[in-house]
């Protein structure tokens, strides 16, 4: 990373700087809000907090006094930390949970004489099989399931935020630390996510943060896709149990088709391919890399399209969301995500300064991100 931004640069949009002083060690300025005194001083707090630096800010409408040591420390919120771990057991616990309590309440189902109509009797087949569900977790987990998963996908999302992360350090945006989001769902996480603290610059620092996540966690998804399918099987199809994970190649990404071809061969009819938990996972590297590659928004591929195009990423951004409630009629849950682009906007705004055309090295990185784009995205991923 970059040297520390000058104090100047942190508080530019929301004081203008009126003088300097230098306190042995620190720095003090004395500074005019731009617009509401109370708003920006919070804004300015939560910045400077969030960056890790040590400093005081006291004032009161048009005069403010920031006394500041201009080397910030890294610190790590505990919140972050909690979060982090609570991610690595819910990814280790919950999937191998799900899969056993579908195959307990599918053992129980045979055996129930009437049959299953309405939710509720879902849910009371749902309690009746919970007890054995968790036996069956237990054992599995014993016999070392879950590991390499949770190796495989907390690896994919660490590198991904931490590549975001230090590429914001870089330019000197600042961001959180990433904050682990654990969920019972079939991956035991609903991802990471970053806050940015500070507006970007120029369109050259939202293509460089904006880009570095997606490939650097594709890379490790790559890694872990190709490791796990050395290591996959093609087996018949009467031969899968509920807790196998079982494939075909319909609807795939071009990358996974061409890595499952190229590393296991062609699966003959009433055959399937059986992944292990790496190849699964990176499976689901590649699906999550291509969804935050989509040019809408607040979305990684929002801030890439912008700093490349600026006003043609609102233009493709109503394509891509047009495309995803076309895809949703074979695989719904593209419309959830059509939804949530409605709701959080698909129109990415301006930057600080729009006028400072990209480097060559920005616009390779958009390039790279494209390319992972066409390889990674996956028409049909559920049915």
């Amino acid at each position: 990373m970059q040297s520390n931004p000058p104090i100047e640069n942190l508080v530019a949009d929301l004081f203008d700087v009126v003088a300097t002083y230098q306190q042995g060690s620190r720095v003090a300025f004395a500074l005019a809000p731009r617009f509401d005194g109370a708003r920006a001083s919070a804004a300015l707090r939560e910045r400077l907090t969030t960056a890790g630096y040590d400093f005081t800010l006291d004032g009161a409408e048009l005069s403010w006094l920031l006394i500041i040591d201009p080397k910030p420390k890294l610190r790590v919120p505990t919140l972050n930390i909690l979060l982090f771990f609570l991610t690595l057991l819910s990814v280790y616990v919950v999937p191998i949970f799900l899969s056993a309590l579908t195959q307990s309440m599918l053992i129980i189902a045979q055996q129930v004489q009437a049959p299953l109509e309405g939710i509720l009797d879902e849910f009371r087949l749902m309690a009746l099989a919970a007890p054995s569900a968790w036996s069956r977790t237990l054992e599995r987990m014993s016999n070392g399931d879950g590991i390499e998963f949770t190796l495989a996908i907390i690896s994919i999302l660490f590198i991904h935020e931490m590549g975001h992360f230090v590429a914001s350090r870089r330019r000197h945006v600042i961001t959180s630390w990433p904050y682990f989001i654990p969920a019972p769902n079939i991956i035991g996480t609903f991802g990471a996510i970053i806050k940015s603290k500070s507006p970007f610059w120029n369109r050259r620092d939202l293509i460089e943060v904006g880009a570095a996540g997606p490939i650097a966690g594709w890379i490790v998804a790559v890694f872990w896709l190709i490791f796990g399918l050395t290591r996959s099987h093609i087996l018949p199809n009467d031969a899968f149990t509920p807790e196998m994970i079982g494939f075909s190649l319909e609807g795939e990404s071009i990358l996974m088709r061409l890595a499952t071809l190229s590393t296991l061969g062609v699966a003959p009819d009433g055959f399937s391919y059986h992944l292990s938990e790496g190849a699964f996972a990176g499976w689901v590297g590649l699906l999550v890399t291509a969804i935050n590659l989509l040019p809408i928004g607040q979305l990684d591929g929002g801030h890439i399209l912008y700093g490349t195009a600026r006003r043609l990423q609102h233009t493709f951004a109503i394509i891509a969301l047009g495309s995803l409630f076309f895809l949703g009629f074979v695989s719904q849950m593209w419309w959830v995500f059509a939804v949530m682009g409605l709701i959080f906007g698909i129109k990415h705004p301006p930057t600080l300064n729009d006028g400072i055309r990209p480097s060559r090295f920005a616009v390779g990185m958009a390039v790279a991100s494209l390319v992972i784009f066409g390889l990674s995205f996956t028409p049909i991923p559920f049915r």
